[in-house]
C-alpha cells in the first residue's frame, strides 16, 4: 500500500509543479522510480535494495550522528541498523527540481526506528535527496541530510 501510495504522490507532485510553472512536465520517470524504489526499500526493511540505489561517494549527514563517507561507510550503516525496525509514513515531497544529471528532493515525514518487538515511536522530521546520475543513466543518492522538526527544548526533555 504505501508502495503505491510513494509512487502516486511522486508522479503527482512532478506533474503538479511542472503544470504551476506553465511548463510540459517533464520525463523524470526513471528519477520518480528511483525514489518510489528508495521509500519502498525502506517499508520493506530492504537495505541491500536502499545500498544499490547509492552513488559511490555518497555523504550520509545523520541527525545527532557523525556525517558518513563513501558507500562503503554508509553500506555498513544501514547494514546494521537493518537489525531495527525503520519504517516512514506520510512522506510529502515539499519541492522537486531537476537539471540535467542532478535534482534534489526536499521531504517531510515521520519516522520510527527502533529495536524489533518494541512499539513504534514516531517522530517528525524532514530531509534533502540530491540524486545525480552514473555513468550508466541510473539516479543514485548522492547526499542524504535530515533532521528533527523537534524543538532542541522538547528533545532535551526527552
Amino acid at each position: 500500500m504505501t508502495k503505491n501510495i510513494n509512487t502516486f504522490l511522486a508522479i503527482f507532485i512532478s506533474i503538479f509543479i511542472s503544470i504551476s510553472n506553465g511548463q510540459d512536465p517533464p520525463d523524470n520517470s526513471d528519477l520518480i522510480r528511483t525514489i518510489g524504489s528508495f521509500y519502498d526499500a525502506i517499508e520493506m526493511g530492504d537495505a541491500e535494495a536502499r545500498i544499490r540505489l547509492l552513488a559511490e561517494d555518497v555523504i550520509l549527514m545523520p541527525n545527532h550522528w557523525t556525517m558518513m563517507r563513501g558507500k562503503e561507510a554508509v553500506s555498513e550503516s544501514f547494514r546494521r541498523g537493518a537489525t531495527a525496525v525503520f519504517k516512514i509514513r506520510d512522506l510529502t515531497i515539499v519541492k522537486k527540481e531537476v537539471s540535467g544529471n542532478m535534482a534534489y528532493t526536499v521531504n517531510s515525514y515521520y519516522y520510527t526506528y527502533h529495536g524489533k518487538g518494541e512499539a513504534d515511536q514516531w517522530h517528525k522530521t524532514k530531509n534533502v535527496h540530491i540524486w545525480k546520475k552514473d555513468l550508466s543513466g541510473d539516479w543514485k543518492l548522492a547526499v542524504d541530510i535530515w533532521n528533527s522538526d523537534v524543538p532542541m527544548d522538547q528533545f532535551l526533555k526527552e
